[in-house]
């Protein structure tokens, strides 16, 4: 009996780390453009190691580009919270988003996959 109970509780569990990795969408829009690609000048660049984003905080001037890499062995989005609009999409290691943030203001995110994680992005 508890063998079965622990059984059942390991599928519960990865059931529900799967259903976590399922996909996301994103709406609203906050004046800023996203792609794949770009480069950017140093300082204007968030790293995704260690299950964390580096730095938590960045503070930049409207119209800069920010870079978001997974430098993770597992893949990690940079999603904004509700109400912008950006999302890189499931990263794996060594791949890069990059945003445009064009309006001033404090720009949450999170990755999708592991929600414990943070950032925010500060536009003056």
């Amino acid at each position: 009996m508890t063998n079965r109970i622990r059984t059942l509780l390991v599928a519960v569990l990865f059931l529900g780390m799967a259903a976590a990795c399922g996909s996301s969408s994103s709406g609203g829009s906050t004046g800023g453009s996203g792609s794949g690609s770009g480069s950017t000048a140093s300082g204007n660049t968030v790293t995704i190691q260690s299950f964390q984003f580096h730095p938590a905080t960045l503070t930049v001037k409207a119209g800069t580009k920010v870079t978001f890499t997974n430098e993770d062995g597992t893949p990690h989005t940079a999603t904004a919270n509700p109400g912008s609009s950006f999302d890189s999409g499931s990263l794996s290691k060594g791949q890069s988003f990059t945003f445009t943030f064009s309006k001033p203001g404090t720009y949450t995110y999170i990755c999708n996959f592991h929600q414990t994680m943070k950032g925010t992005i500060v536009v003056q």
